[in-house]
């Protein structure tokens, strides 16, 4: 039976999700594979461009559509009504400070680090990339944590939302269309516009809950077709938008329908990537600009070096960040609390 959106308004608390801890830890480990090089491509590898490219077209979506799913799951919209002030401070605190902090750390700490090792994507002059934090957002040296200030666009915009259209389906329909418009890159309002609809799917599979597991586990081999076929046709489409509605949304019935498999809930190493998807997310081009920064200066990365490279960056990209969090960020309360 479907859960009306009433239902949705007054469900305060609810049960935990295995299968969505395993999909946060799966998401964040395909956005820790696609950090891996974010400034030219080494050459001689086509092969991971290609897979790269490939990547980029679903693994937001479904990284934005588990960002929806709680939110409606927790009905965080319905609490943000008892006081609106208290849920946006609030809200601010959970993610606009990590993005100041974290932004403002990638920012210093790409500039110091330029004089003694290789440094992608800073500008020429520290005030240029201060400035772009927030302005021209599309050239800032901190782009790699966009979406935890996209995200906090997207809650306040779905409160606001609500209220007038009280169900997560129209909303959807809505922002479908207008994610192919042209927007600024101007406080990430260009990503907030792209990826809205993701969010809102979120809520459609709250809204659907109880038969959308139903569809996902009993027509898991169908999605993951549907989802086969979006790639193989938006690779020779060639259309960016079209691509990253297609893929994108039939990516999400296939990888959340994979991560409730019994065995694939099993994998531990998604479990502990899931409870720090926050962390891995904010400290991941972090640790690997560096491990890639002094691996430059033992060897380039072109041809079959990159081969040595991606595992080394890999690791770098989710164990430093799980090591930073675990033995640092937890001795200091206030950045355990916004990390968490």
């Amino acid at each position: 039976m479907a859960t009306s959106p009433e239902q949705i308004q007054t469900t305060e608390k609810r049960g935990y999700l295995h299968d969505i801890t395993t999909a946060k830890g799966l998401a964040i480990f395909l956005v820790v594979f696609g950090h891996i090089v974010t400034g030219p491509s080494p050459a001689d590898n086509e092969w991971y461009t290609v897979l790269r490219t490939t990547l980029y077209a679903f693994h937001m979506p479904f990284f934005i559509y588990l960002s929806g799913y709680i939110f409606f799951y927790t009905s965080s919209h319905v609490r943000a009504r008892k006081n609106y002030g208290t849920f946006f401070l609030r809200r601010g605190e959970r993610l606009l400070i990590p993005f100041i902090l974290f932004g403002l750390l990638i920012i210093a700490g790409k500039h110091v680090a330029e004089h003694f090792i290789h440094v992608d994507n800073v500008a020429p002059n520290l005030m240029t990339d201060l400035v772009n934090l927030f302005w021209n957002t599309g050239q800032s040296a901190a782009k790699s944590v966009w979406y935890v200030f996209v995200l906090f666009e997207m809650t306040l915009l779905a409160v606001v939302a609500l209220r007038i259209i009280p169900s997560p389906l129209p909303l959807f329909i809505i922002a479908l269309p207008l994610s192919i418009f042209p927007m600024v890159p101007v406080l990430y309002l260009d990503r907030l516009l792209l990826f809205l609809p993701f969010f809102f799917f979120g809520g459609v599979a709250i809204m659907h809950q109880e038969k959308w597991v139903i569809w996902l586990d009993r027509y898991l081999w169908a999605f993951w077709l549907a989802f086969a076929g979006a790639i193989i046709v938006t690779r020779i489409v060639g259309n960016f938008h079209f691509s990253l509605i297609a893929c994108g949304l039939t990516s999400i019935p296939a990888l959340h329908g994979l991560c409730r498999l019994a065995w694939v809930q099993s994998v531990k190493l998604l479990d502990i990537f899931g409870r720090y998807s926050f962390p891995i997310y904010l400290f991941n081009t972090i640790a690997i600009g560096l491990a890639k920064g002094v691996m430059l200066l033992l060897m380039p990365w072109d041809g079959i070096n990159f081969l040595i490279f991606l595992p080394v960056l890999l690791v770098a990209g989710v164990a430093g960040p799980i090591f930073v969090k675990a033995v640092l960020l937890r001795r200091v309360r206030y950045l355990d609390k916004i990390t968490e």
